[in-house]
């Protein structure tokens, strides 16, 4: 599971579209947190230890298109190490819950 995860972040912090949020953050711990959140997503005993996704992400400005962007890149990486198709889409609903938490304005396209 980590691994799936540690290629994720790789990707999400390279990516042309939105790694720019990444610029300057601790990668550890921002794998950490993105693991933590997978692994109760399977029902692992892990406590989430990061702030509350409200407040650590709505002061950025994150549209909608830059979390729908994140999701995109959450399926390529996950098809790439073999996932089974159940699985990623699994894991890509209980993200997209998160949206509310995550982005300012949910009506805003990353090209707005």
């Amino acid at each position: 599971m980590r691994g799936h995860v540690a290629a994720f972040v790789a990707r999400v912090f390279a990516d042309p579209i939105i790694g720019f949020w990444f610029e300057g953050r601790d990668r550890a711990r921002i794998l950490q947190h993105e693991s933590e959140h997978a692994l109760m997503l399977w029902g692992a005993d892990v406590v989430y230890t990061g702030r509350p996704l409200g407040v650590a992400h709505k002061p950025l400005g994150i549209h909608a298109g830059h979390f729908r962007r994140r999701l995109a890149l959450l399926r390529v990486v996950l098809r790439e190490r073999g996932v089974d198709d159940a699985l990623i889409e699994r894991w890509v609903r209980h993200d997209e819950r998160m949206m509310g938490a995550i982005v300012a304005d949910p009506s805003r396209d990353c090209t707005d």
